[in-house]
């Protein structure tokens, strides 16, 4: 191998001072890198879903990579769009996002949250019921104690109420109507025993028939309860 010539050795001693090649970085100081060129705030969205280990090993790479040149800078940029690039289709579903979530998340956390995106969409569970289609929660609510819809109903917006009530079979309606009218504040206790019913039961149910059509819901969601609640 011939010896380098006097431009070469100047280059490489140039280099050398300004900082380092992209060309020697190994990936955990690539990665580091790049967060490092993303800035403070969007590293540290990044950041904070990554195990501990591999924070610290970002981490301690960030602290030791010392000096990138512009071009190094550039050229590794333009690597990682073209490893995103020649990634092909990415293809998302309910099993993907549960193994991602698996990664870093505990057991009862994720099946928390995958619960919540397969359900109907709001904050809060009331939010929730109240997007509910009326017929699958009517189905729901005819197992149940007239007193106990009559305080779901009042939860929900009465537009959306009146449609679960129109679904009801008549004279267990008139009840709940009557008792809606007459109903008085809940005590905490009893609301929050409706609230923890319909979670365990309704919405649970309704996550794991989230892939199925209207009137599967609709058949497994009457047959919730091991048997009929109703009273006179």
């Amino acid at each position: 191998m011939s010896a380098s010539s006097p431009a070469q050795s100047a280059a490489s001693s140039a280099l050398q001072k300004t900082g380092k090649p992209e060309t020697s970085l190994t990936g955990t100081q690539r990665a580091a890198a790049l967060l490092l060129v993303l800035g403070e705030e969007k590293a540290a969205s990044i950041l904070e879903r990554l195990y501990d280990d591999e924070v610290r090993d970002i981490s301690a790479a960030m602290a030791n990579v010392g000096t990138l040149t512009a071009p190094a800078i550039e050229k590794l940029c333009a690597d990682f769009a073209n490893e995103l690039g020649s990634a092909g289709s990415l293809v998302g579903g309910w099993e993907a996002t549960e193994r991602m979530l698996q990664r870093s998340l505990p057991k009862d956390r994720v099946s928390q949250i995958m619960q919540d995106i397969r359900g109907p969409a709001g904050r809060t569970l009331w939010d929730k019921i109240a997007n509910v289609n009326e017929a699958v929660l009517a189905n729901y609510l005819k197992n149940e104690y007239p007193q106990t819809v009559a305080l779901v109903l009042s939860k929900i917006p009465p537009d959306h109420a009146a449609r679960v009530l129109v679904q009801l079979p008549n004279d267990f309606a008139g009840d709940v109507i009557l008792r809606m009218l007459r109903m008085e504040s809940p005590q905490p206790q009893a609301l929050e025993r409706v609230e923890q019913t319909l979670q365990l039961e309704f919405m649970s149910n309704l996550a794991r028939a989230a892939k199925r059509d209207t009137h599967e819901v609709m058949a497994e969601s009457s047959t919730i309860s091991t048997g009929p609640r109703k009273r006179g």
